[in-house]
């Protein structure tokens, strides 16, 4: 090896082992086990030459965490978890999250920027009819039963189609389903249910008698609100694409009788699903697969 080529190398030694080690803590919120949220932390350890250039590489992966949840909500309607803050440790354990230097306002927000100008990395799945079991005659059959609101600023034609026998408003007690339709093409089957009391459970899982047999369902997130003279009410949304929670929707769409346990923080509450509700959701189930849904 000539000189030229040693010094090289004993220069990239040099700098690499001038690198100091730093860890990378970020706090997160997360669905938990048996429903509601959880919080939790992600560790990373990197290397980098100061505490200056540590702390960017810490907010950099902080804004790409944000950006990968806005773009999971915007394709697939939900995320695994929400970024909330990040701290940076030097190798001694010190906290260097809040320290100064020349331009910092101005770094971090070039540094956004180039994140969140990126284009969306997360694409919804790719959604096709299954030509072959689209049922005319069961389209005319049902169609009646069901109201399609058009999104009018979507350029696929998207619009949502519901049971007419659902509730209009949050403020009632309700179970059923309904889906989306993005040209002509059935997607994103959906499951809604809302508790509507005149006292908050704050209901972290829901429990089905379908038949004299048991269900279980965890909703990924509930939200609630109040109003009506004290009056609250509580509900979840969520999309169906597990085989276990189709498995529940098929038995209260072939239930003869069913009721559902809200299950709170202190307290439960049992409410029994009328027969018209298990016919909304038979119906649903039965339009989606005329319309050549795959469910």
């Amino acid at each position: 090896m000539n000189k030229k080529l040693l010094f090289l190398s004993l220069m990239i030694v040099t700098l690499v082992s001038c690198k100091k080690s730093y860890k990378y803590v970020e706090k997160i919120e997360k669905q938990g086990i048996f429903g509601g949220t959880e919080r939790d932390e992600k560790e990373e350890e990197f290397k980098a030459e100061n505490d200056t250039v540590a702390y960017l590489e810490a907010f950099k992966k902080f804004a790409i965490s944000q950006k990968v949840e806005m773009d999971m909500k915007k394709s697939l309607g939900t995320s695994s978890s929400t970024p909330l803050s990040f701290s940076v440790y030097d190798d001694k354990g010190n906290d260097i999250s809040y320290i100064t230097f020349n331009n910092k306002e101005k770094r971090e927000n070039e540094i956004a920027q180039r994140i969140f100008s990126l284009n969306n990395s997360i694409q919804r799945p790719t959604v096709t009819a299954n030509k072959s079991k689209i049922d005319s005659s069961k389209i005319k059959e049902l169609q009646g039963f069901f109201r399609e609101k058009k999104d009018e600023f979507s350029p696929d034609g998207t619009s949502w189609i519901r049971p007419k026998s659902s509730p209009s408003y949050t403020n009632q007690n309700g179970i059923y389903c309904y889906f989306q339709k993005e040209n002509n093409i059935p997607s994103n089957f959906r499951f809604r249910v809302q508790y509507y009391s005149d006292d908050w459970l704050f209901f972290q899982k829901i429990q089905f008698s379908i038949d004299g047999k048991a269900y279980e369902y965890i909703p990924l997130n509930t939200e609630n609100d109040s109003g009506n003279g004290g009056y609250i009410w509580e509900w979840f949304d969520e999309n169906i694409s597990a085989t276990s929670d189709k498995e529940l929707i098929n038995a209260l769409a072939n239930a003869k009788s069913a009721k559902m346990k809200f299950i709170g923080r202190q307290y439960y509450d049992v409410k029994n699903i009328t027969k018209e509700q298990l016919l909304g959701i038979k119906r649903t189930v039965e339009y989606y697969k005329a319309l050549g849904g795959n469910f």
